[in-house]
C-alpha cells in the first residue's frame, strides 16, 4: 500500500486567505528529501508559490498540517502532527523484515518468520551487519 499524507498550511497573503496542500508520497519524498524543512518547497511548488518570494516567506511562517494519512503513515498521524522521524525508522524496519521475509522463505521455507522469533531477530541483525560493513 502507498504510504502518503496531505500537507497543508493556511495564512494571509495580500488580504487573501490561501490554502495550499498536497498529497504528499511519502516513499519517494524519505529517499529523495528526508527533512521536514524541505516539506515547504515541495508545498509550495505544487502550489505555484514562488520559492524567492514574500508568500512563501509567509507559508514558511506557518506550521504544516497533515492529515489523510494512508499506509503505514496513519500509525505516525496524531492530532495534525506527523511524526516523520519514526515514520521513517519503521519504514526501514519494513524494509529490512521484507528482505528477511524473503529470505527465509526461499531459502528455509519459512512463511511465517513472526513464529520463529529466535530465527527473526539473527536475520534481522545479520542484515543490520551487512549494512554496516
Amino acid at each position: 500500500m502507498k504510504n502518503s499524507i496531505v500537507i497543508s498550511a493556511e495564512f494571509f497573503f495580500k488580504g487573501k486567505r490561501l490554502s495550499p496542500s498536497i498529497e504528499l508520497d511519502l516513499d519517494r519524498h524519505i529517499h529523495t528529501m528526508k527533512s521536514m524543512e524541505a516539506l515547504y518547497p515541495v508545498l509550495a511548488k505544487h502550489n505555484g508559490i514562488d520559492l524567492y518570494s514574500y508568500e512563501y516567506e509567509m507559508l514558511q511562517a506557518e506550521e504544516l498540517a497533515f492529515s489523510e494519512a494512508k499506509g503505514l503513515a496513519t500509525a505516525f498521524l496524531n492530532e495534525g502532527i506527523f511524526d516523520i522521524d519514526a515514520f521513517e525508522q519503521a519504514l526501514h524496519d519494513e524494509k529490512i523484515l521484507n528482505v528477511v521475509s524473503e529470505i527465509a522463505r526461499s531459502i528455509l521455507s519459512i512463511d511465517d518468520l513472526d513464529a520463529e522469533p529466535v530465527l527473526k531477530t539473527a536475520l534481522i541483525e545479520a542484515y543490520k551487519l551487512g549494512q554496516r560493513s
